[in-house]
C-alpha cells in the first residue's frame, strides 16, 4: 500500500511539473511572437525600473523596502531591484524581467489552486492553462509586460484570487500574501472583500495579512503627497469611458457586439454562483473603479490598446477567471461568454508589442568609461529620460578617445567621420553648456547614406552629454545636435568611444 502511494504521489509531481512546463513554454512562444523576436528582455527596462527601483536601491539598500512611490510601498518591486545590485550591470534586465515573470507564474499558481482539480486531472489542468493564457492574451498595448515596475498588477491577480477563495491556500502562503500585500494599493482595494470572505468562511488568516498590509498602505498613502485632479464633468467623456472597458477597446462594430455580449453572458452566468466568484468580480469592479478615479480628469484617453492600458489588465483577467471557472463547471451561459470572448482576443492576437530601443547595452559598454552615467531608459519622453544613475569607481582611460568636433552651424557640430568601423556600436560623450533646456541628439550616417539618430533630454546650464548608439560594422559619420531654436551649444572635452 505505501509503494502504491508513492507511485501516486510522484505520478501527481510529473503531471503537475509537466503543467507548468506547459503553461512556461506558451508563455515563452507567446511573447515571442508578440514581440517578434526572441531577444525582447535586453530592451525591457521601463520607465520608474530606474529612477525609483534601480537608483532607489543604490540610494537606500534594504532602506528602500519602506520607501514609498505614489503613495505606496512596493515591496516586491525593491526585493528584485536590491537583487540585481549583485550582478553586473548588462544583467539587470533580465533580474528585472525575472520579477515579471515570477508575478505572472505567482498568478498562474493561484488561479491554478483555486481550478478543482488541476493537479489531477486533464480538464481542470486545461483549464488552467487555457484560463491564465486568456489572461495573458487579453487586448493590451503591452505596457504591464515584461517590466518590474508593471509587475504588481499581475500579483494584484494573484492577490485577488487568494483573497476570494482563502480555503483553497495554506499557511505557508502567509510571506507571499505580505508582499503581495505591500505592493501598491491592492490590499487596500480588497480589503473589505477579504475581510468579507473571511468572516463567512471561518478563514481569517489571509485576510488578517491584507488588512494588516492595507493599514500600512493607507499610512503611508496619508502621508505621502500626491496631486489631486479635478474631475471630468462632460458625462460623454465618462460614457465613452465605460464602452471603451465594455469593448476591449477596438472599434470594429463585430468585435465590439462580441465583447458586449460576453459582459451581458458573464453577468448572467453568475446567476447562482459561488460567492467566491461573485466576489472575483466584485475586485473587478473597484480596480477598474479605482483606475478611473486616479484619471478621473481625462477618462476616455485611456484604453486597452492604447494610453493606459494597465487599468484594464486586472478587471479583464478577474473576469477571464470567473468565466473559466464557470466553464470547467459546464454552465453553458458561461460557455457562450468564453465564445464571445474569443473574438476581441482573436482579433488582437497578432498584434505586435513595440518596443523602443534606447541603447541600453551601448550604455551598458559605455559604463567602462564614465565615472557617472546616466542611461535612458523608455518612454522616451521630452524632459524626461527616466534615468538610471550609474557610479563607478574605476573606470578605463578614455583620453586617447578625444576629437575635436567642428561647428556646421549654431545647433550643430560634426564629431568624426568614417569612424567605428568594425564595432557594433559606438558613443559621444562631452562637457556642454546650454542656454535653456532641450533635446541633445547624436546623428550617425553609413556609408550607404542612411542616417539615423538618438536624442536626450538635458535641461539648461552646464552638464555631461552622454549619448550611445547601436550601429552595423561599417564606419559611420557622427553629427551633434541641439535641438533648441537660436539657441547656440557650447561643447568641451568631446570623445568618441568606439563599443
Amino acid at each position: 500500500m505505501e509503494s502504491v502511494g508513492q507511485h501516486g504521489v510522484k505520478g501527481r509531481f510529473r503531471f503537475d511539473l509537466l503543467i507548468w512546463l506547459v503553461f512556461i513554454g506558451l508563455t515563452s512562444l507567446g511573447l515571442i511572437h508578440r514581440y517578434g523576436f526572441h531577444d525582447f528582455i535586453v530592451q525591457s527596462l521601463w520607465a520608474e525600473d530606474g529612477p525609483i527601483f534601480f537608483n532607489g536601491a543604490q540610494t537606500y539598500g534594504v532602506g528602500s523596502f519602506v520607501t514609498p512611490y505614489a503613495g505606496y510601498l512596493h515591496v516586491y518591486a525593491r526585493f528584485f531591484a536590491l537583487a540585481a545590485g549583485i550582478f553586473p550591470l548588462i544583467a539587470v534586465p533580465y533580474v528585472y524581467f525575472s520579477g515579471w515573470l515570477c508575478a505572472v507564474l505567482l498568478a498562474f499558481w493561484a488561479f491554478k489552486r483555486v481550478v478543482p482539480d488541476s493537479n489531477a486531472g486533464i480538464a481542470g489542468a486545461a483549464t488552467a492553462i487555457v484560463g491564465m493564457g486568456m489572461m495573458l492574451s487579453q487586448p493590451h498595448g503591452g505596457e504591464t509586460f515584461l517590466t518590474l515596475t508593471n509587475a504588481q498588477w499581475w500579483l494584484a491577480i494573484a492577490l485577488a484570487l487568494l483573497c476570494c477563495h482563502p480555503s483553497r491556500f495554506g499557511a505557508r502562503t502567509l510571506p507571499l500574501v505580505a508582499v503581495m500585500s505591500l505592493t501598491g494599493p491592492f490590499s487596500i482595494l480588497y480589503a473589505p472583500v477579504a475581510a468579507f470572505v473571511g468572516w463567512r468562511e471561518k478563514q481569517w488568516r489571509i485576510a488578517s495579512v491584507v488588512l494588516a498590509g492595507a493599514a500600512i498602505q493607507v499610512f503611508f498613502l496619508l502621508t505621502s503627497p500626491r496631486a489631486i485632479g479635478h474631475a471630468d464633468g462632460d458625462l460623454h467623456h465618462w460614457t465613452a469611458a465605460i464602452l471603451t472597458f465594455l469593448k476591449f477597446g477596438i472599434q470594429k462594430p463585430a468585435v465590439g457586439i462580441a465583447g458586449m455580449a460576453f459582459w451581458v453572458l458573464l453577468l448572467l452566468s453568475l446567476y447562482k454562483a459561488s460567492v467566491n466568484r461573485l466576489m472575483l468580480i466584485v475586485c473587478a469592479v473597484v480596480v477598474y473603479t479605482a483606475g478611473l478615479y486616479s484619471i478621473k480628469d481625462m477618462p476616455s484617453v485611456i484604453s486597452p490598446i492604447g494610453n493606459g492600458s494597465r487599468y484594464f489588465v486586472v478587471p479583464y483577467a478577474l473576469a477571464i477567471a470567473c468565466v473559466a471557472l464557470q466553464v470547467q463547471q459546464k454552465k453553458w451561459i458561461a460557455i457562450l461568454a468564453a465564445i464571445f470572448l474569443v473574438v476581441p482576443v482573436a482579433s488582437q492576437i497578432n498584434k505586435r508589442f513595440p518596443q523602443e530601443d534606447r541603447y541600453y547595452e551601448q550604455y551598458a559598454a559605455l559604463s567602462k568609461y564614465e565615472p557617472n552615467l546616466t542611461i535612458p531608459l523608455p518612454p522616451a519622453i521630452p524632459g524626461n529620460d527616466w534615468p538610471m544613475d550609474i557610479r563607478n569607481r574605476q573606470v578605463r582611460d578614455a583620453s586617447n578617445h578625444s576629437v575635436l568636433p567642428a561647428r556646421v552651424d549654431q545647433r550643430t557640430f560634426r564629431v568624426a567621420a568614417n569612424v567605428c568601423g568594425g564595432a557594433k556600436g559606438a558613443a559621444v560623450v562631452a562637457d556642454a553648456v546650454l542656454p535653456v533646456p532641450g533635446e541633445v541628439a547624436v546623428e550617425w550616417v553609413s556609408a550607404g547614406g542612411q542616417s539615423h539618430s538618438a536624442r536626450r533630454s538635458y535641461p539648461a546650464g552646464s552638464d555631461r552629454i552622454q549619448l550611445a548608439f547601436a550601429k552595423e560594422d561599417e564606419p559611420v559619420q557622427v553629427m551633434l545636435t541641439y535641438s533648441a531654436a537660436g539657441a547656440e551649444m557650447e561643447v568641451s572635452n568631446v570623445k568618441l568611444i568606439c563599443l
